[in-house]
């Protein structure tokens, strides 16, 4: 369905056209696409502190000439080094599970042209399409937490060393 299909088809019930169970199809679709776009923003935020993350990580684990664990013992640097990689690996897998949240799906936007109405078909694909993106962005949180807490655990190590 088109998306000024989709407009001109929920103005019309508004003003009073239509039977109940469009009127429902209706809601169930605006109430569906209210929880995408709230999936959307979400993520949003997810990949920005990933990016924060994933670039401090970098630049302590990888990039950085000065060695944080300057003078520490050998376990303690190994320590480091080892927290350091896998927390850069973690933030990058929650990046890639973000990923699909914000794909733009072309049916979904009413840039595939398949339907004109919205159908009880359609309806079941949207409610799909939300619940493996909600999946992907538990998934992509989870991992980002992980990688904080790594990263601070980094910190940590660097400075009480």
């Amino acid at each position: 369905m088109s998306i000024a299909a989709q407009a001109r088809d929920a103005a019309r019930l508004q003003a009073g056209e239509g039977t109940a169970e469009q009127k429902v199809r209706i809601a169930a679709w605006g109430r569906l696409r209210g929880l995408l776009s709230a999936l959307d923003s979400k993520t949003s935020v997810l990949l920005r502190f990933n990016a924060i993350v994933v670039a401090a990580l970098a630049y302590l684990v990888i990039v950085s000439a000065a060695d944080p664990f300057n003078g520490a013992r050998p376990v303690v640097k190994l320590l480091g080094s080892i927290v350091g990689h896998v927390s850069l690996a973690i933030s990058v897998l929650s990046c890639g599970f973000a990923f699909p949240v914000i794909y733009v799906e072309r049916e979904v936007y009413g840039l595939g042209g398949s339907d004109t109405a919205i159908s009880d078909r359609s309806l079941e694909r949207l409610g799909d399409l939300v619940s493996r993106r909600a999946r992907y962005y538990a998934w992509a949180w989870w991992l980002s937490v992980a990688s904080g807490v790594g990263f601070a655990l980094l910190v940590a190590l660097a400075v009480l060393h």
